[in-house]
């Protein structure tokens, strides 16, 4: 018999944190003011090998006797039950590679076990012992990543929504275990479980009266989000879900938002939807004072959220730039688009200079030599997408500035200097090409084991960006430019096919 410590609470569990055992509420769940999950157990016996494969086939022995063969279909790192009344007792540990063995019946795990799978395969993990940071305080910035599914195993307490949150997380989850060319669950069964959570979705946005309701259905459609980055069923089907996600917040003030769970919540979808209408670009809601300031007036925002407040100006100058271009009557004027962009390189500027005061040691550092051995290395998660988005935006109003500024002949008389430097100059230029490499040297960072989903997927729009940048302004190095698609190509083995492809896709910057 395998059982769980009966000390720590279901929450703690899910989300792999250590837990005191104090009853009522643990010191964890209490220090964060979330709802504990309890320690109520039922004993479930687990035989030594784990099996959710189809009926066992009876087979005669020698003896006479009949006896059963079972098929050993292993659920890769879960526990074996099928009655979803029982509780977990072996770890769901992450899916870092991966086994021929095929999992069924996929929608009939444990949903306890399902949330486990999906947590611990989407949260980076502390990287403690790295000798790159021996003298680094690698916990000086709080982690902000996966907030939002860090409360799957809250959440799934409630009776709200239900079936639209299971259905949305069992989505997520065997799109996880589906992914690759290697993936252990079948495609067909990801796909029914996605049409599935459509359904209940679609079933339940027609009865929102709280915020807690909201609350539910934006986590539920995150992981539809993300499930659609994994495997994605159409090529609307990201868009559709992020609008669909910026109408459910919109239902609720950002006051709302400013503290409790909803705070969390809203912090951690934050960053995708802003990103998302970026990629798009589809102005924001997120860009207006009041969703800037708000939310954050009694929890303060942490350096990688005061980035991502000056990058909801981004989409709004990117439908500027688009209506100069196509000669729409409702285009703002060049000059008004200039300055736009000159405000948000001078506010990029200003918060890269704080982000650097927060502290004397370095937030990066290059290991080993030349582009294909040296790779970035960062002291956290956090650090690596503060600083990967900021060189993001940075080549990005460089790129936009000196397309106006060649576009509009005027523009050039505009007194522009970047450290000292006219924007065209190839100083600058030397500037956003590094900062494209170094985009490029973290990929190894963001996409190894620990950091889970969330490290691949955050990587997508900075190396797109940098890659763009890299082929499409001139500065074409075809052994620099091999080296991109290698580290590319690299992605898609490590089974983001989709992530893969919308970098190399051929639109230019």
């Amino acid at each position: 018999m395998k059982v769980r410590k009966l000390t720590v609470c279901h929450t703690c569990r899910a989300r792999k944190l250590g837990c005191d055992g104090k009853r009522p509420s643990c010191s964890q769940c209490a220090g964060t003011k979330i709802k504990c999950g309890g320690y109520q157990y039922d004993l479930v016996f687990i035989p030594s090998q784990l099996s959710i494969g189809p009926s066992t086939k009876s087979k005669t022995r020698k003896d006479g006797k009949v006896g059963k063969k079972r098929n050993d279909c292993i659920r890769p790192q879960t526990s074996t039950s099928t009655d979803s009344s029982d509780e977990i007792f072996q770890e769901a540990k992450p899916i870092a590679k991966y086994d021929a063995a095929p999992v069924r019946p996929s929608l009939a795990w444990p949903f306890q076990d399902i949330i486990s799978l999906v947590v611990q395969n989407f949260s980076p993990t502390v990287l403690s012992s790295n000798s790159a940071f021996m003298n680094w305080d690698v916990d000086i910035y709080p982690r902000v990543c996966g907030a939002w599914i860090e409360l799957l195993p809250v959440l799934s307490m409630t009776r709200r929504y239900e079936m639209a949150l299971s259905s949305s997380v069992k989505a997520l989850a065997v799109s996880i275990l589906s992914r690759g060319r290697n993936g252990i669950a079948p495609i067909s069964d990801a796909l029914t479980a996605h049409c599935s959570a459509l359904h209940s979705l679609h079933d339940s946005l027609h009865h929102i009266t709280h915020t807690a309701d909201s609350d539910v259905l934006a986590v539920a459609i995150m992981c539809l989000m993300i499930s659609e980055l994994i495997l994605p069923t159409a090529i609307s089907s990201s868009a559709a879900h992020a609008a669909g996600l910026s109408d459910l917040i919109q239902l609720h003030s950002p006051e709302a938002y400013s503290s409790g769970p909803s705070h969390r919540i809203f912090i951690g979808l934050r960053p995708a939807m802003i990103i998302h209408s970026i990629r798009n670009k589809q102005p924001t809601f997120l860009s207006s004072h009041e969703w800037r300031t708000i939310p954050f007036q009694h929890v303060k925002a942490n350096s990688f959220h005061a980035l991502m407040t000056e990058a909801t100006a981004i989409p709004s100058i990117l439908v500027d730039i688009d209506q100069l271009k196509y000669g729409s009557p409702n285009a703002n004027s060049p000059h008004a688009v200039f300055e736009a962009l000159k405000d948000l390189l001078d506010a990029l500027v200003n918060w890269n200079v704080s982000f650097q005061s927060l502290t004397n040691k370095p937030s990066f550092r290059i290991l080993g030599k030349g582009p294909e051995k040296a790779h970035v290395w960062f002291p956290d998660i956090t650090t690596a997408n503060s600083m990967t988005h900021y060189w993001t935006f940075w080549i990005m109003c460089i790129v936009y500035i000196r397309k106006l500024r060649e576009d509009y002949p005027e523009l050039r008389d505009e007194e522009l200097l970047i450290s000292g430097e006219s924007p065209e100059s190839p100083i600058i230029t030397e500037v956003a090409i590094q900062m494209s490499t170094w985009i490029f040297q973290s990929i190894e960072y963001l996409v190894q084991d620990e950091m889970r989903l969330f490290g691949a997927i955050s990587a997508t729009l900075p190396t797109r960006i940098a890659y763009q940048f890299l082929r499409y302004n001139h500065f074409y190095d075809q052994e620099l430019i091999s080296w991109c698609e290698r580290v590319i190509h690299g992605i898609r083995d490590r089974g983001y096919d989709y992530i893969a492809q919308w970098i190399l896709d051929d639109d230019g910057v």
